[in-house]
């Protein structure tokens, strides 16, 4: 069953095909929103309140402008924003678990899984240095693999400007790692 499917169910009373939905989307909704180094309690609540106010607002939700992923993405994103600058007054930090990056080795050795924790580690270090807007967008697209379109619709910008800061935000990894890297 398709996004659409279920949207249109859910419009003509059956809240179970909601539910289905919350089921597709909650452990990939709560993983992005731990990205923002909320704690757990915090990005339970905030994953909550993404789906209820998606189902407040789902006879508002336009399918042809924006995938239904894409749009309770953008809600959560703000919410994990607003969130954030409450908490802290300062901007969110997007964090990512080593665990996240995707592995280049295949099986490695005792060695190995050592450099490559390393490598992580180092690569963690420096993402937490970039700018938000820029962390979020190489966050988006290497660890949680969206396309370009959806970024840009979560983003709220166009495609071009994702791109642009994708390669940015690679420009100012390699700087603060170094050429070898």
């Amino acid at each position: 069953m398709d996004d659409g499917f279920l949207i249109r169910q859910t419009l003509s009373g059956n809240r179970n095909a909601f539910r289905l939905l919350v089921v597709r989307y909650q452990r990939p909704l709560f993983r992005f929103l731990g990205g923002f180094g909320l704690g757990q309690a915090v990005a339970e609540e905030l994953a909550q309140e993404a789906f209820l106010r998606a189902y407040g607002n789902l006879a508002g939700h336009d399918e042809a402008k924006a995938k239904f992923s894409s749009w309770l993405f953008t809600i959560a994103k703000h919410l994990a924003l607003n969130a954030s600058a409450r908490s802290s007054q300062r901007a969110p930090r997007v964090y990512v678990s080593a665990a996240e990056w995707p592995s280049l080795d295949s099986a490695p050795g005792a060695h190995e899984a050592l450099e490559s924790d390393e490598r992580r580690t180092r690569v963690q270090r420096a993402l937490q240095q970039l700018p938000e807007i820029l962390r979020s967008a190489l966050v988006l697209a290497y660890v949680k693999e969206l396309s370009m379109d959806d970024i840009a619709t979560i983003e709220r910008c166009s495609v071009g400007a994702v791109k642009s800061r994708i390669y940015r935000g690679k420009q100012l990894l390699r700087e603060e790692l170094g050429t070898e890297d």
